[in-house]
């Protein structure tokens, strides 16, 4: 493989800067539907952008994943596919067709992490819309943190999971509105990781059975899900690699052997021997700053040490409420909080049985993270004062 830089030629200068524009223009055309006002949603598009350059620039200096996508990219490439084959053909549009540069493609990748990044505070803005200045304060902080910006706004599958992460969750807040918002975002989850889709498309017809909607609305959905579901089984568990599982003894053999992948490496763990409630915290909180084993992996722990004050202080709000107080309804008249919250559990149970590596789940727990975080404000009542 050849080397990599970040512009070629003069012209590519003029053709990222005008990928960059487009991004502002689109980020402008897409503030009022995430009810933001056009320079709040400036500033995270820019935010995300510095954050996207920070990246590009490690990839080049200590390679990345970023880097292979491109450059097969330019190649003859192979029949179409879902995962990575779909990400290959999505950037060869733009770097054949389009002729960009790597950080030309780079940046449009951060357009779609930016879009993902807007219906995230989006979502936090509105669960934290009658709380108090400290609380939309911290969700602010979660909107900002760097692991969230960083790893979304690449070449690969991370900027596309996230955008649809994000899509799910504004969707599900205003569920009767944005319902098509949903199925966008189960289109573009299927096209990278078509077996989280699959936990999509099931959480979203069992939360149907569950939820406060229409009946002639949940008679259509449940039907057209029911429909999908027969669709994209087969092709999720042939993705996935559980096709040939037919008993459990079979599927405890497919978890142990995923167990092992991926074990070379500063981040590699033994989660063997761990249960189950040690797996799903340390997929979603390690590294912690005393585990760090690189510069990355330590700012990704100050993140997560962030993310876990933020889960105890919600943990707070629950015990100093004293039972009375405290409800939290997930029948709600407006939001599909049941379909976000099996759709989230199921993500990170299934994800933290089988990953064994903090480099790569420092990464992909962005698919559930923004669900879970917005959970955690919902339940977060702080209030700082000198009193």
């Amino acid at each position: 493989m050849r080397n990599l830089n970040f512009f070629e030629q003069t012209t590519d200068i003029f053709s990222t800067l005008t990928v960059f524009l487009f991004g502002c223009f689109l980020i402008f055309m897409f503030a009022s539907a995430f009810k933001a006002t056009k320079a709040r949603a400036l500033g995270l598009y820019i935010w995300h952008s510095i954050f996207s350059l920070v990246y590009a620039f490690v990839s080049l200096s200590k390679g990345a994943d970023t880097t292979t996508y491109y450059i097969l990219s330019k190649g003859n490439l192979a029949n179409f596919d879902l995962g990575t084959q779909a990400i290959l053909y999505f950037t060869a549009f733009f770097s054949n067709n389009l002729a960009l540069s790597y950080l030309g493609v780079f940046m449009v990748f951060n357009i779609l992490g930016s879009v993902g990044l807007l219906a995230v505070d989006a979502s936090l803005r509105h669960v934290t819309e009658n709380k108090s200045s400290f609380v939309k304060f911290l969700a602010l902080i979660a909107v900002l943190l760097p692991s969230m910006n960083f790893w979304t706004g690449a070449i690969g599958k991370d900027s596309i999971a996230y955008m649809s992460t994000g899509l799910l969750l504004w969707a599900s807040i205003d569920f009767n509105r944005n319902y098509s918002l949903i199925f966008i975002a189960f289109i573009c989850m299927f096209l990278v990781r078509p077996h989280i889709a699959g936990i999509m498309a099931f959480a979203f017809t069992f939360s149907l059975l569950i939820t406060k909607v229409s009946p002639f609305k949940r008679f259509f959905f449940l039907i057209s899900s029911l429909i999908g579901l027969t669709v994209i089984t087969p092709i999720v568990f042939q993705y996935a690699g559980v096709d040939q599982v037919t008993s459990v003894e079979l599927l405890q053999d497919f978890i142990d052997k995923r167990q092992g992948y991926n074990q070379m490496g500063g981040g590699s763990i033994d989660i063997s021997s761990m249960s189950i409630f040690l797996k799903m915290f340390t997929y979603s909180f390690r590294p912690l700053p005393y585990e760090a084993f690189s510069l990355l992996s330590f700012i990704s722990s100050i993140d997560n040490l962030i993310l876990l004050v933020f889960f105890i202080l919600s943990i707070f709000s629950v015990i100093f409420s004293k039972g009375k107080k405290f409800s939290l309804s997930l029948s709600h008249p407006t939001e599909n909080r049941w379909f976000l919250l099996i759709f989230s559990l199921g993500v990170m149970i299934t994800s933290s049985l089988i990953t064994s590596n903090l480099g790569i789940s420092v990464r992909q727990k962005w698919m559930y993270m923004p669900i879970l975080i917005y959970f955690i404000f919902l339940i977060m009542k702080v209030r700082w004062s000198s009193k």
